[in-house]
């Protein structure tokens, strides 16, 4: 009977990784493409990069109330509505002319990607045994990170073979494909009983503040995708390293064979087990991207990045909806993903303004001396929680 308990791979877990495949290839898709689109709708190049990043801004805003609808409401409901929303940007961008109505598809699609992409974490988590979250959110990781190795190049081939407009009613499509399998998966709502039924809502619906020391470390990981996300391509023109774009490729191809067994030793081990090698490693990848004048060093660095970032991020989420329990799963996730918002949003900032005033080895030293005071906020928690 136990064993019947923690079986992770059923046959919902099993769809649900198939939709959160299926529309980070949708999302992923579209993202190369938007400057060009943009422009192609009479937007000024200078307001692209604005404008593209209005989608971040408002899934950023809109973060706290998916928490709380996914923790309140029926997440197969809100799940369904949110793709189908999604699925209706698309075919916005498709078939509109204006630039304010751009904009304005824009902004829908981030309050639809905000509660989209926290519902599907969410409710992938109601189909994993409490005793293997970690576990089953590496996997929910993979096939997250199946979007971004797949959805740019699939994106570039249709954009440029068969026209923008095919390119969104491709993902559009993709996202339809969702919705079927979502109405397939068996699901039953239950009701909040107890304390939690009828209970007014508070911040603590919105935010989880017992997860502040991991908004700041999930932050610090995703920061470094800010930066590297942006400035890896200039840096390698600068010092004269070619096919330095491999880096994202040994990058994930790192994270897909490394994430089912990290996830394993943390329902064994602990998180702690995972998340202080997971940042003195990253800070090693740093120092040698720092340092690197040719190709080896920037794909080590890759590895390392995928066994910091790559393994310490989902190891923050997995503790997090272990410390509020699977009934507030919902603000544990979107909590998270404040931090990542966060990161993503604040990484490019600082990077442009240290190479601004310095250089790119600067830039990812400064990077490795943060991810080590990472490692000593980590400490000094600890140590506080010790004390009590």
């Amino acid at each position: 009977m136990d064993k019947e308990q923690n079986r992770l791979w059923t046959v919902p877990f099993i769809l649900v990784l198939f939709v959160n495949a299926l529309n980070g290839i949708s999302s992923y898709m579209v993202n190369p493409a938007m400057p060009e689109f943009l422009v192609s709708k009479g937007i000024p190049f200078a307001l692209t990069g604005l404008i593209s990043s209005l989608l971040s801004w408002v899934a950023l805003a809109m973060r706290p109330f998916s928490g709380a609808m996914s923790d309140r409401f029926n997440k197969k409901k809100i799940m369904f509505v949110s793709y189908l929303a999604t699925a209706a940007c698309m075919l916005g961008y498709a078939l509109v002319q204006k630039s304010a109505a751009v904009i304005g598809v824009r902004i829908l699609h981030g309050v639809a990607f905000a509660v989209s992409g926290t519902i599907s974490m969410v409710f992938a988590t109601s189909f994993v045994p409490e005793k293997r979250i970690a576990e089953g959110i590496s996997y929910i990781g993979i096939a997250s990170l199946l979007g971004t190795m797949i959805g740019p190049q699939l994106g570039s081939s249709i954009s440029q073979q068969l026209g923008m407009r095919n390119l969104f009613l491709t993902a559009g499509g993709l996202c339809l494909i969702c919705l079927l399998m979502i109405v397939v998966i068996p699901y039953q709502f239950v009701e909040q009983k107890g304390k939690r039924a009828g209970k007014k809502i508070t911040f603590s619906d919105f935010f989880a503040k017992e997860l502040l020391i991991y908004v700041f470390l999930i932050g610090l990981f995703s920061f470094g995708n800010g930066i590297i996300s942006y400035y890896l391509i200039n840096f390698g023109e600068v010092r004269g390293i070619a096919n330095i774009a491999l880096f994202f490729t040994v990058y994930s191809v790192a994270m897909l064979i490394m994430k089912p067994f990290v996830g394993k030793l943390q329902d064994a081990r602990g998180i702690r087990v995972i998340l202080i090698p997971a940042f003195l490693i990253y800070a090693v990848g740093m120092v040698l991207l720092a340092n690197a004048y040719s190709l080896t060093p920037v794909l080590i660095a890759a590895v390392f990045k995928a066994i910091g970032q790559g393994n310490g991020s989902p190891a923050i989420q997995a503790e997090s909806v272990k410390k509020l329990g699977l009934e507030r799963n919902g603000v544990a996730i979107s909590t998270c993903l404040i931090g990542q918002d966060l990161g993503n949003a604040l990484g490019p900032i600082f990077a442009s303004y240290v190479v601004n005033f310095s250089n790119y080895g600067s830039m990812f030293m400064l990077y490795a001396l943060m991810l080590l005071g990472g490692t000593g906020n980590l400490h000094r928690n600890d140590q506080k929680r010790n004390a009590k």
